[in-house]
């Protein structure tokens, strides 16, 4: 990673959002401010588009960063290899990003993880797109359980956003009126079910929920990101996450080496259902605080269809 070069000052969004809030009177030290403003913009709903176009094609540009702005705010923040990474994210707008999360001390283990990670690497759909979808550097990503340090260095994995805008803004999440056809029909199938086999609805409620519910998931989820963290290395299953334009989990689960392959994950995400054996995410479940904006169920909706309590 030491010879990538990262693109020029202040066209990432992130490096924007730094010079339009930087506070040069903060009490807080220059890397506290950052990681704060870090959080910010990953909080953002709407990002201005012009932050996220290729500056040449924009009439009027965002403002370029003056070279003290460049040496105060922006150059400690990332090394210029990361800020390639940023810059490249989400190149062909399909792939996932692999990150790898755990480096072992023990030298026999750290090679055969090392062979291991080497493995899904030359995998469909990474083969391709490795030179920029796997994160794979233990100065870098050495996060082990938490994972989700990476927004902390690569907020870009947040993405990748939307295509739609609303006027001169990118949404990094639908609203909840987005999902009004599809609650509809989620209800009507919901009802449905709960009458065909009352019995099955009073032992596995949520999980009848969950499962009908699929396609409102898929929507909700913004990308996805598969993780070689140590139980992958320990069992050979990838963790794979769904997660919303906020970074909330909306589904999980570990891929099975037998059965599943990353090219077959890549096509249920585009074309079909989420990963068949995943769980809904705490905040998705039905008296989570997503799940319950999401599918809006009244207590008629969620009551017992022969009347028991």
């Amino acid at each position: 990673m030491g010879d990538m070069t990262g693109p020029p000052w202040g066209t990432l969004a992130v490096e924007q959002y730094f010079i339009t809030n930087w506070n040069y009177s903060s009490t807080e030290t220059p890397d506290q401010q950052r990681r704060r403003l870090v959080a910010g913009f990953l909080d953002l709903n709407l990002i201005p588009i012009e932050w996220v176009e290729d500056w040449e094609s924009l009439p009027d540009p965002p403002r370029a960063p003056t070279s003290e702005e460049i040496d105060t705010i922006l150059r400690p923040y990332r090394v210029d290899a990361l800020r390639w990474r940023a810059g490249n994210m989400f190149h062909d707008h399909t792939s996932p990003v692999l990150l790898r999360t755990y480096y072992s001390t023990e030298e026999g283990e750290r090679a055969e993880h090392d062979e291991l990670m080497n493995t899904w690497v030359n995998m469909d759909p990474f083969e391709a797109e490795s030179w920029w979808a796997v994160l794979d550097n233990a100065e870098h990503f050495n996060f082990r359980s938490d994972w989700r340090r990476i927004y902390e260095v690569l907020p870009e994995v947040a993405g990748p956003l939307s295509p739609e805008t609303e006027d001169k803004w990118i949404p990094r999440a639908h609203g909840p009126e987005y999902f009004d056809s599809i609650r509809h029909d989620f209800k009507t199938q919901l009802a449905e079910a709960k009458e065909r086999n009352p019995k099955a609805w009073r032992e596995g409620r949520d999980a009848i929920i969950a499962s009908l519910a699929m396609r409102l998931h898929k929507l909700s989820a913004r990308t996805y990101l598969i993780l070689a963290d140590q139980e992958a290395f320990q069992s050979g299953s990838l963790r794979l996450l769904y997660l919303d334009g906020f970074r909330n989990i909306v589904r999980e689960g570990r891929l099975d080496p037998e059965i599943d392959d990353l090219f077959g994950v890549i096509s249920r995400w585009m074309d079909s259902e989420l990963l068949e054996n995943s769980v809904v995410g705490d905040k998705y479940r039905v008296n989570g605080e997503l799940g319950k904006e999401l599918y809006q169920l009244t207590e008629e909706d969620l009551a017992d269809p022969n009347g028991k309590k």
